[in-house]
C-alpha cells in the first residue's frame, strides 16, 4: 500500500511565483512517488479581504475550499491535500506502508500528517505538544485541542461535504459571528471539531512533515519588508531548511519498511 493507492485524489495548492516553495514540493512529490497523480491547484488570489482577516486568508482558504468542493461533488472518498511549504520526513518515505496500514485499520474523518498543537485558540496561545501513542504513529487529537498548520493533511468520507457545507454557511456571515464567520483556514478545521465532537481526528507524533522556514503569505514577519534585512533572511531560512532535512534523512534513513518508531 502506498500513498498514490491509497487516496483517491491527491491535490497541492501552490503559488507559481514562490519559487523556492514550488521547487521544493516538487522534490517532495518525488521523493514519495506520487508525481502522476498529484492535482496541482494554483492557488486563489484577491485584492480584497471582504470579510476575511486578510486578502491572502482569503486566498488561502478559498484555494482549499475549491478543492474540497470539487471533491464533494465528484464523491472522492479520500482526498490528500499538501501546501507548498511542506517538507517530507523521511520517516514518512521509509515507513510509508506501514503508516497506511496503521491508518486504514482504525476509523478517522481529519488525519495530520503535520501539525501543531496549542493551548487555546487565541493567536498568541504557547505552543503544546501531543501525546505520542506507543508504538503507533498516530495519536487521537482531544475535541477542544486547538492544531494548526494545515500544510499536510487528509480527510475522508462525509466529512468532506461536511467541512464544505461548513465553509458555505460561513461565507454568508460577517467576521467574528458566533456561529462562524470567515476566519483562518486553520480556524475552519478547529470550529467543526468543536461543533461536531463525533468527528475523529488524528494527528502524526511526532510530525511526519514540517513547513518550510520561509516567509509567510498569511503572517509575514516585520522584517520581512527591510529591503537590507530580508535577503540575509533567506539565506537563513535556507541555512535552517537545510540543516532539517539533512539531520531528519540521516536520523531516519536506515529504518526500514517492516519496523515502526514513535522516537
Amino acid at each position: 500500500m502506498n500513498f498514490a493507492e491509497y487516496f483517491d485524489r491527491i491535490a497541492v495548492v501552490y503559488l507559481p511565483e514562490r519559487k523556492r516553495r514550488y521547487k521544493s514540493i516538487q522534490r517532495q512529490v518525488k521523493r514519495l512517488g506520487i508525481e502522476e497523480r498529484v492535482q496541482w491547484f494554483k492557488g486563489l488570489r484577491f485584492k480584497e479581504a471582504g470579510q476575511f482577516p486578510k486578502a491572502s486568508v482569503r486566498g488561502c482558504v478559498m484555494s482549499n475550499y475549491e478543492i474540497l468542493r470539487q471533491a464533494a461533488h465528484d464523491n472522492v472518498k479520500r482526498v490528500l491535500l499538501f501546501q507548498e511549504d511542506c517538507v517530507l520526513s523521511q520517516r514518512l518515505i521509509c515507513q510509508e506502508e506501514n503508516i497506511l496500514r496503521e491508518l486504514d485499520k482504525q476509523p478517522w474523518d481529519f488525519a495530520y500528517f503535520g501539525c501543531q498543537a496549542y493551548s487555546g485558540d487565541e493567536a498568541k496561545s504557547n505552543k503544546v505538544a501531543l501525546d505520542a501513542t506507543p508504538n503507533q504513529f498516530f495519536s487521537r487529537v482531544g475535541v477542544r485541542q486547538n492544531i494548526r498548520r494545515t500544510h499536510f493533511w487528509a480527510c475522508q468520507g462525509s466529512a468532506i461535504p461536511k467541512l464544505v457545507e461548513f465553509m458555505e454557511a460561513s461565507f454568508e456571515r460577517t467576521k467574528g459571528h458566533p456561529d462562524c464567520g470567515p476566519t483562518y483556514f486553520d480556524g475552519y478545521m478547529n470550529e467543526i471539531r468543536y461543533r461536531n465532537p463525533k468527528l475523529i481526528t488524528l494527528a502524526a507524533v511526532p510530525n511526519l512533515g514540517w513547513p518550510l522556514s520561509s516567509m509567510s503569505n498569511l503572517n509575514p514577519g516585520r522584517l520581512d519588508g527591510i529591503p537590507g534585512v530580508s535577503p540575509a533572511l533567506h539565506v537563513l531560512r535556507g541555512t535552517k531548511n537545510f540543516c532539517l532535512e539533512t539531520s531528519d534523512f540521516l536520523r531516519y534513513s536506515l529504518i526500514t519498511n517492516d519496523r515502526q518508531t514513535t522516537s
